[in-house]
């Protein structure tokens, strides 16, 4: 998914839409990390999705992981751009081990 708005005219914009324009001029690669941003909080809301379903707290999730419930905390805030091995335990503890993250190809936009 790649987010680039660029309407014919600024009175057809909305608040997001300028701000993402403002930015993109700044920074032409804005749109791809905004777009990476967007994915990195889907796949952390996915998770917290499996801890709940799972019946797991924030705090018994992190004594799996051997670490403080601040941290677990912080992951599903989303906020923080955590390392990719602490999302991958922390996948595989709210998983129950089923599920571990791996690279894949980027599935073309239609």
């Amino acid at each position: 998914m790649t987010i680039a708005v660029i309407p014919d005219t600024l009175h057809d914009m909305d608040d997001l839409d300028r701000s993402i324009a403002r930015r993109t001029a700044a920074n032409p690669d804005y749109p791809s990390l905004l777009d990476a941003e967007v994915r990195r909080q889907r796949i952390v809301a996915e998770l917290v999705a499996i801890r709940r379903a799972n019946g797991l707290t924030q705090t018994s999730v992190a004594d799996l992981m051997q670490v403080r419930q601040s941290v677990v905390a912080e992951i599903e805030s989303a906020k923080s751009d955590i390392r990719f091995s602490t999302l991958d335990r922390y996948a595989a503890a709210v998983s129950r081990g089923t599920i571990e993250l791996r690279l894949a190809p980027r599935v073309a936009a239609e």
